[in-house]
C-alpha cells in the first residue's frame, strides 16, 4: 500500500528527528570510547577493523555506518547510503590530509564532504558530540523519572498512528494514573512523592517488554505504547503492571485509603474507524476514568460499542 503524500511526509519528518534512548546510549558509546577516531585512522596507533568495532559496539548489522555518520554530523541516512558515504569520507579525508600535509581529522573531513562534495549543507555548524548527546537526552526524557517525556510521546504516538493507518499494523495504548497520589504527596511530602514516581517507572520498565515505550504523560499519569500488541495482549500487559504496582511496598502507603498505593489503567487499540491520534488518546482516557470510577486499582478496556 502506497503512503498518502501527507502521511509519508509526516512520517519521514518524525523518523528524521526522533531520537530514542538506544540511539543516545549508542552515541555515548561511540563518542566516549572514541570508536569514530579509531576506525577512521585519526588515532593511528589504535586503528581497528570496522568489523571488529561492529562486534565491540554490540550493535546489530544494519545500523553501524548509519550511527557513525549520525554521531559525527547528526543526519540520518539509510545504512547502505551511510556505508557508501563513510568510504567516500575516508577517501576525502586522505586527499585533504595529503594536500594540507597534516591529518585533518574525521570530523572536519565529514563536514567538508557533506558541505562541498555532496552539497547537503549551506550553513553547517560543528557541535560537540558530548554536548549534543546530553542535549538530545534531556530533550526526550523526563528529568525526574528518566522515562520518555510528553514531547517524545506525542511524536512517537503520531508515528505509530500513521504507520497503523497506512500499513494496517496495529498498536495499543495504555494510560495509567496512580490512585490517591495527591493524598500520598500530602502525607509524605514531595520528595517521597518523587521517589514513588521514580519507583513506578522502574516497575513499568521491569514489567513491559523492551519494545514498549514508557512515558511520563504528566504528574502521576503515565502512558505505555505497545507497538505491535492487539487488545487482548495489551490488557494482559496492563493487568501485570497493575498487579506489580499493587504488590510493591511504597513507603508509608498504609496511610492511604485501602492501605496501598495502586494504579488505575485504561487500554485502547488502534482501529481503522479512529479518525485521528487525539481520538485514540481520548478513548484510553475514557477507559482510565471508568477504572477510577469503578473503584480504582483496576484495568478497563475501551471497546467500540462501549460495552466494557
Amino acid at each position: 500500500m502506497e503512503l498518502p503524500e501527507s502521511d509519508e511526509a509526516q512520517l519521514n519528518d518524525l523518523e528524521d528527528t526522533n531520537l530514542n534512548i538506544s540511539d543516545i546510549d549508542n552515541l555515548k558509546r561511540l563518542t566516549n570510547r572514541r570508536f569514530i577516531e579509531r576506525v577512521s585512522g585519526d588515532i593511528v596507533e589504535h586503528i581497528q577493523d570496522d568489523e571488529f568495532q561492529l562486534e565491540s559496539i554490540g550493535k546489530k548489522p544494519g545500523t553501524y555506518y548509519r550511527d557513525l555518520i549520525f554521531a559525527i554530523i547528526q543526519i540520518r541516512l539509510p545504512e547502505e547510503e551511510a556505508k557508501r558515504d563513510w568510504r567516500d569520507i575516508l577517501k576525502h579525508k586522505y586527499l585533504l590530509s595529503e594536500k594540507l600535509g597534516r591529518n585533518v581529522g574525521i570530523h572536519v573531513a565529514t563536514l567538508d564532504y557533506y558541505t562541498n562534495i555532496k552539497k547537503r549543507f549551506t550553513n553547517p555548524k560543528i557541535v560537540d558530540a558530548h554536548e549534543y548527546v546530553d542535549t538530545a537526552s534531556r530533550a526526550i526524557t523526563d528529568d525526574l523519572t528518566k522515562a520518555y517525556n510528553r514531547h517524545f510521546f506525542d511524536d512517537e504516538f503520531k508515528k505509530l498512528f500513521i504507520q497503523a493507518r497506512t500499513t494496517g499494523r496495529g498498536f495499543s495504548l495504555i494510560m495509567l494514573d496512580l490512585d490517591h497520589f495527591k493524598i500520598y504527596n500530602d502525607l509524605n511530602g514531595h520528595i517521597q512523592g518523587d521517589i514513588a514516581l521514580i519507583e513506578t517507572v522502574r516497575i513499568l520498565h521491569a514489567v513491559s517488554s523492551k519494545d514498549d515505550i514508557v512515558c511520563r504523560y504528566g504528574g502521576e499519569e503515565f502512558t505505555i505504547l505497545l507497538s505491535a500488541q492487539p487488545v487482548n495482549l495489551a490488557f494482559k500487559t496492563a493487568e501485570h503492571i497493575r498487579q506489580a504496582i499493587y504488590d510493591y511496598r511504597f513507603v508509608n502507603e498504609q496511610l492511604l485509603p485501602g492501605g496501598r498505593l495502586s494504579a488505575s489503567l485504561g487500554v485502547t487499540t488502534y482501529r481503522s474507524d479512529i479518525a485521528n491520534p487525539q481520538d485514540m488518546i481520548e478513548e484510553a482516557d475514557v477507559a482510565l476514568y471508568r477504572a477510577k470510577n469503578g473503584g480504582r486499582n483496576r484495568v478497563k478496556v475501551f471497546l467500540n460499542d462501549s460495552a466494557d
